[in-house]
């Protein structure tokens, strides 16, 4: 069974190392780990985590008690709806053309959604890239949401660079 994980870490160093140790003892397999940093309003810094995990469920219970016993909060656990995955590159006038609207258009499917997206700007007038990590449900869904950023891609004069396997 595939999970996701929600977690809340300490923003100190040793503190995911800390949390991975059960998942490894238990060897469960680990898919991915994404983290961002957020500022409480007292200031006081913490990490969320998302741990992509499988493993069948007694090991998933048991590595949520280990980590709650270690003092690591978990947040959510619930069963990962996307299956397939791909890393697609968007190069031209990205933030001009509306890079909202090129999310909202693949996330509105409701069988695909960007997960994570990363940036570049030399020149605030210029060209950029992103790289866009978007899932879906399946791979006829991620067919059709390949087919769907190609035809985004063309209306905004953007060059989609794709997997060789989904080219």
């Amino acid at each position: 069974m595939r999970v996701s994980m929600d977690i809340e870490l300490k923003d100190e160093p040793g503190q995911l190392i800390m949390a991975l140790e059960p998942v490894s003892k238990h060897k469960a397999n680990l898919i991915s780990v994404f983290h961002y940093h957020k500022t409480g309003s007292t200031g006081s810094s913490r990490v969320q985590v998302r741990l992509v995990i499988d493993a069948n469920s007694h090991i998933i219970h048991t590595i949520k008690e280990e980590l709650e016993a270690s003092g690591i909060r978990v947040l959510r656990i619930g069963e990962e709806k996307y299956l397939e995955s791909i890393t697609v590159l968007l190069l031209g006038h990205i933030i001009q053309s509306d890079l909202n609207d090129t999310i909202s258009r693949i996330d509105s499917t409701g069988v695909a959604e960007v997960v994570e997206i990363s940036l570049s700007m030399p020149e605030i007038a210029g060209p950029s890239s992103a790289s866009l990590r978007v899932s879906a449900v399946g791979r006829a869904e991620m067919e059709q949401t390949v087919a769907l950023m190609k035809t985004i891609a063309a209306e905004k004069e953007l060059l989609l660079v794709l997997p060789v396997e989904m080219g």
